[in-house]
């Protein structure tokens, strides 16, 4: 037989799977040749993966069918339910483990990576985020691992760390993140491979209770595909290189998630182990139901493949609202996940927004990233509010190289818009104002990174005016726009709290003639400003937020509104 083209993608990950298939041969007298190959999820450093189905393989399995390769290598848990309709799995290698591993910087007395490695010990999920602090950060852009997270601990907030197993921990390492989930199987094989430096290793590490944490269908496993018209000329090589026992069970493992209508981004955890089965399921829409503020529900199955008997998760319908209470908050925020929280801590709240911000999608740069480009010195989008989320969210849609970047988001509210619309942010600021966000992107990223900023018609200069003047190379354009609504009426009542997003929704508040009550509460200093410069605001109490936001109105309503 000829020399055998393998292809891989360039990872030290992916050069591990190719080798052991290599050696697989060679060892039997093939001759091989390893053709590195980028996809483009190699060439993204943004965190829409979990929207975008196959994005690492298939660059491989279209060299595939051009007849550029032999043999393409994957980690199966990539692979889409439906493969190209040329090419054919042709063997899946021994399977190594499947859990997934929590990584964080460890405090003395926690285990280490490589102690865990060299271990069996498992945590129980819970005991095991109950490390982080309330509003920690986790890096995974995974559905199924985001799904599981949020439906135990929804104040966390997931971000996108994208790039190889060792870019990802040197971010945790830098502190971008405060934890880091990632498959065992994948650095154990790097730690093989003398790829994991000792301050890697060193980090701390809690292995995932399979039981509570079933893996995506095919982790742990290798798979190659070949070309379907040259799958009987490769049986010897499938002899060699198929392991029966994980192609039966990856095999049912894809067939169930098949049988719910997934594919391999769907939030499911299906591990098949023999005739054991461990399934959880999120509901399809969980994502949009989270970003409510409303709990949903996982489907969970543990027992004989035989005996799998479940039903998708359902969403139950919201609790309906009384807004006939004595005091109620009126949020010109627009945030239904807001008023959800709130409400589910007894805080009637009505949302009216008072502007309508209109996104100005071809002021938005195209066509900035150079094919030579290297992704290291590619620029952070940088997202001030909410609606400049979905704005990004919706220009990324027709904008390659704004869905390519790393997204950074100010806070919370503005880093769930994106979640809710599938991207996941690279960094979340925390802060609460333009002097706080300035402060983070100055000691976070480093002065060689370029910075687009999207503004409305109405911001302040001072969050460019502070970067540029600090040395930052920042592009900033109009990206959308405030305009004022018509509001006939709302039913506010003095004893009644407003809630002001923005200094445009002060004004507007004020142009539609709209009643303010004795207590103010505002986002930021810049509203605070504005109201106290409009006579209407005059005998109110105006206050600004402090700490995160439902947190803080809730302790703020304990405090002055109850009875």
């Amino acid at each position: 037989m000829k020399t055998v083209r393998i292809g891989t993608r360039t990872s030290e990950l992916a050069l591990w799977q190719t080798r052991q298939v290599v050696n697989l041969l060679e060892s039997e007298g093939y001759s091989t040749e390893i053709v590195p190959i980028t996809s483009s999820g190699d060439r993204s450093m943004g965190g829409d993966l979990s929207t975008s189905v196959g994005q690492f393989i298939h660059a491989l399995d279209k060299e595939l069918v051009n007849g550029t390769i032999d043999l393409a290598v994957h980690s199966s848990k990539d692979v889409p339910v439906d493969t190209h309709p040329q090419l054919t799995n042709l063997a899946y290698l021994k399977r190594g483990t499947t859990a997934d591993v929590l990584l964080f910087n460890r405090t003395s007395d926690e285990t280490s990576l490589s102690g865990l490695l060299q271990s069996d010990a498992t945590t129980a999920v819970n005991d095991a985020f109950a490390r982080f602090l309330r509003g920690s950060t986790v890096g995974t852009v995974s559905g199924r691992r985001q799904s599981f997270m949020l439906s135990q601990r929804p104040d966390l907030v997931p971000l996108a760390v994208r790039g190889r197993v060792e870019t990802r921990l040197s971010r945790l390492k830098e502190g971008r993140v405060d934890g880091l989930i990632l498959a065992e199987v994948g650095l154990q094989r790097l730690h093989d491979s003398g790829v994991l430096a000792p301050w890697m290793l060193d980090l701390g590490a809690y292995r995932l209770d399979e039981s509570q944490w079933p893996t995506a269908p095919g982790q742990g496993a290798i798979s190659v595909h070949c070309r379907i018209d040259e799958a009987t000329q490769f049986a010897p090589l499938r002899a060699l290189l198929n392991d029966k026992p994980t192609e039966k069970d990856v095999c049912e493992e894809r067939r169930l998630l098949r049988d719910v209508g997934g594919g391999c981004l769907y939030p499911a955890g299906i591990l098949v182990s023999g005739q054991n089965l461990t399934l959880k399921i999120a509901p399809q829409e969980w994502r949009a139901v989270f970003c409510q503020g409303r709990a949903f529900p996982l489907t969970h199955f543990a027992g004989l493949v035989e005996d799998a008997v479940f039903a998708l998760p359902e969403i139950p319908e919201p609790a309906s609202v009384n807004l006939d209470e004595s005091r109620k908050i009126v949020s010109t925020l627009n945030s239904d996940r807001l008023s959800t929280v709130l409400q589910n801590r007894g805080i009637p709240v009505l949302n009216q927004p008072v502007v309508q911000l209109k996104p100005q999608p071809d002021a938005w740069p195209q066509d900035f990233l150079p094919s030579s480009s290297q992704r290291s010195q590619w620029p952070y989008l940088v997202l001030t509010s909410p609606f400049a989320a979905r704005c990004a969210v919706e220009v990324a849609k027709t904008n390659q190289d704004i869905q390519r970047i790393q997204w950074l988001a100010i806070g919370e509210g503005t880093a769930r818009a994106c979640f809710r619309q599938g991207v996941t942010v690279s960094m979340s600021a925390q802060a609460r104002n333009s002097e706080a966000l300035a402060a983070f992107i100055i000691e976070k990223i480093p002065l060689d990174i370029p910075l687009l900023i999207p503004r409305s018609n109405l911001a302040p200069a001072f969050l460019v005016d502070a970067l540029t003047s600090h040395g930052y190379d920042v592009t900033s354009w109009e990206g959308y726009q405030n305009q004022p609504l018509s509001i006939d009426s709302v039913p506010v009542d003095q004893q009644d709290v407003l809630l002001v997003s923005s200094p445009s929704s002060a004004e507007a508040w004020v142009e539609n003639g709209l009643p303010v009550p004795e207590s103010i509460l505002c986002m930021g200093a810049a509203t605070k400003e504005r109201l106290t410069g409009l006579p209407e605001f005059s005998k109110s109490t105006i206050e600004v937020l402090q700490g995160p936001t439902a947190d803080f109105i809730a302790a703020w309503w304990d405090d002055r509104m109850r009875p």
